[in-house]
């Protein structure tokens, strides 16, 4: 299958030298790109300045790790990126804002046969209007007037009618009632397949699980371990006809 995912946090800039972002590190975009090439997809990468990468985010040595079990990893994942490097596209954003990302993954869609998108990049909601040069450090207080963003999502059967669309909702500290049922208006605004629901406290928490929630069909969760990423890329993947 041809997949496309996105990762990390969008920027806004308030000035030259100053942006407002997000707590996103785009580690869950990374391992669904690494189970969707495990599985023999290829994968276009649409991520963030400082998202992690799939594969290579794994790279860094472990200086405190036995030498030889360490040499040991990392011959595993010399072998596992040279099986899989031709299988994916890092598509990165130099500025990473909500307008570079609405360019790069219409690109994406446009131009490829794209069969699933899934889409955990963490895409700012308001932006500021950006000012040239750098605001002043002498003000104790500072308003920043802020301007809602266009939402991409929505824009993706656009651009791209018949792909399998993945879509993400984050809250934090929401009741699971009012995470399921957020999760279903935003599979009805943005023309999603499938909303995956989670919440920023049990992520923290160490209990992160994911809800998928389809239209008219009742939700299913996805309980916490380390292949969660890959469990949610298989269930995507039935459904998807992959």
């Amino acid at each position: 299958m041809k997949v496309v995912v996105t990762g990390g946090g969008t920027s806004a800039p308030i000035d030259d030298v100053r942006v407002i972002t997000n707590v996103s590190t785009g580690r869950t975009a990374a391992a669904i790109a690494e189970a969707c090439l495990d599985r023999g997809d290829e994968v276009w990468h649409v991520h963030a300045p400082l998202a992690e990468l799939p594969l290579l985010r794994s790279a860094a040595c472990d200086l405190d790790a036995d030498p030889d079990a360490e040499r040991e990893r990392l011959d595993r994942l010399r072998l596992r990126w040279r099986e899989r490097r031709d299988r994916l596209h890092l598509v990165p954003l130099a500025g990473g804002t909500v307008a570079e990302y609405a360019a790069a993954l219409r690109d994406v869609l446009t131009s490829r046969a794209i069969d699933v998108a899934f889409l955990p990049m963490a895409v700012s909601d308001y932006e500021p209007a950006p000012r040239a040069g750098k605001i002043g450090s002498q003000h104790d207080d500072l308003t920043i007037p802020l301007r809602r963003t266009p939402k991409v999502i929505r824009s993706v059967r656009d651009w791209s009618p018949s792909v399998f669309l993945v879509g993400f909702k984050l809250l934090s500290g929401a009741p699971l009632p009012e995470l399921i049922r957020r999760a279903r208006e935003a599979c009805l605004i943005n023309r999603a397949d499938v909303t995956v629901a989670n919440d920023l406290a049990d992520v923290r928490a160490g209990r992160h699980a994911l809800h998928l929630v389809r239209p008219g069909r009742p939700e299913e969760t996805l309980a916490p371990g380390p292949d969660l990423a890959a469990r949610l890329v298989d269930r995507v993947r039935g459904w998807a006809g992959g």
